[in-house]
């Protein structure tokens, strides 16, 4: 009897680790769908010193507009909605129409690299809630005659 203790305790012991990975796993994917919406897609087209663009689209609610954030440097700079023309994302049939492109103004900013990162806003139960984050790395060169 003896000799069969240890075997039974690794079993029951990998048994209980292997309940709490499901547990955890579980638990992470519930964290994910109720925080994010993995149904909006977008491409963020240019970020430079003039202009960042691109298109976003929640393709379960394809004609509604969705809201987005700029950040440049982890600082909030601008929100609004994507429903700039977009004829192309239409065309590729991304969206139900033509307007799902946006267009933020570049702050000023200084000469050096810099990140800029558009965030779709997911509304949960608990509010709206930064979601899927596009981002693009730019370098600005200010000239003397700006």
């Amino acid at each position: 009897m003896q000799a069969r203790s240890p075997v039974k305790l690794v079993q029951l012991l990998i048994g209980k680790s292997v309940l709490e990975a499901l547990l955890i796993t579980g638990v992470s994917v519930a964290f994910y769908f109720a925080t994010t919406n993995p149904n909006i897609r977008g491409w963020l087209d240019q970020a430079d010193d003039k202009v960042v663009s691109g298109w976003a689209v929640d393709e379960s609610m394809p004609p509604e507009r969705v809201e987005l954030q700029l950040f440049i440097d982890g600082k909030f700079i601008d929100d609004r909605l994507a429903a700039e023309f977009r004829p192309d994302v239409h065309a590729a049939n991304r969206a139900d129409d033509d307007w799902h492109g946006f267009v933020f103004k570049s702050p000023p900013l200084q000469s050096g690299e810099h990140e800029a990162r558009v965030y779709a806003m997911h509304v949960s139960g608990r509010g709206a809630r930064r979601t899927g984050g596009m981002g693009n790395r730019f370098s600005l060169f200010v000239s003397s005659d700006r």
